[in-house]
């Protein structure tokens, strides 16, 4: 039997830096079935000078407006440090961490969101999935 070869993005640590979950005071329903819509943020920067090692951000940011249609405000910012093997090249290292972190971080946010929401009035609220998307093209309209 073959061993499978080890995962080249290692994870060092999580941790949040925002938790914000507000319930929303006089929350009225939407008769037209309004969801919330998350926006997701990510950054992958390097980690100091250690090569190989980058620290990544993943921001989640739900209602800013704090619309009372809506039963929540949310904003949590969940920050990872990784490290990658030093056999992947300078942008294999970046994607892999870019696509590690966005799974580990949005993953633990998902989960904070759900365990603090089901303390709250208005009952758990699970976050869907995160689609990681190329950035945009600052020269494409």
């Amino acid at each position: 039997m073959q061993q499978a070869a080890a995962h080249p993005i290692a994870l060092e640590q999580v941790f949040f830096v925002r938790s914000i979950v507000v319930a929303m005071p006089g929350f009225v329903p939407d008769d037209a079935g309004a969801s919330l819509v998350p926006e997701n943020q990510i950054a992958v920067n390097p980690a100091g000078d250690a090569p190989g090692r980058f620290s990544a951000t993943v921001r989640t940011i739900i209602n800013p407006a704090m619309d009372k249609k809506f039963p929540y405000s949310i904003d949590m910012e969940c920050v990872g440090v990784f490290n990658a093997d030093n056999t992947l090249s300078a942008a294999e290292q970046l994607k892999g961490v870019t696509i590690t972190a966005h799974n580990v971080l949005y993953g633990a946010i998902r989960e904070a969101v759900s365990w603090l929401t089901a303390r709250q009035p208005y009952g758990p609220l699970m976050l869907g999935l995160s689609v990681l998307q190329p950035a945009a093209d600052a020269d494409q309209v």
